[in-house]
């Protein structure tokens, strides 16, 4: 099964195993030829120039939508070409946290 549409008529059929390889659009009006070999094609260059530019998780592989984001298939939080689970975000956001008080702490004694 693969989904054509037709250039002229803008309509869309669902071309089946059982159908001829190449036909008319089967659209009364319409007088466009198909060929479900070029067909594919098309559809395959469209996907796989689609996927070229896709940024993925370094950990999964499924596409995510920036490279700061949490990739929705692991749950994990990618950050540049590195993932980290969640609790290792609030942990290094902790310890941070307390470094800076520390810090600061330090300063007003000296």
């Amino acid at each position: 099964m693969m989904k054509i549409e037709c250039p002229q008529c803008k309509k869309s059929f669902i071309w089946t195993d059982d159908m001829p390889v190449t036909g008319k659009c089967p659209e009364s009006d319409c007088q466009w030829l198909y060929d479900v070999r070029e067909q594919l094609k098309s559809n395959v260059e469209k996907k796989t120039t689609a996927n070229r530019n896709a940024v993925l998780c370094p950990k999964c592989g499924e596409p995510v939508h920036s490279r700061l984001t949490v990739c929705r298939n692991c749950g994990n939080l990618v950050i540049g070409s590195r993932t980290f689970e969640k609790k290792q975000l609030w942990l290094v956001v902790v310890l941070m946290l307390l470094l800076i008080s520390l810090i600061a702490r330090l300063k007003g004694y000296l």
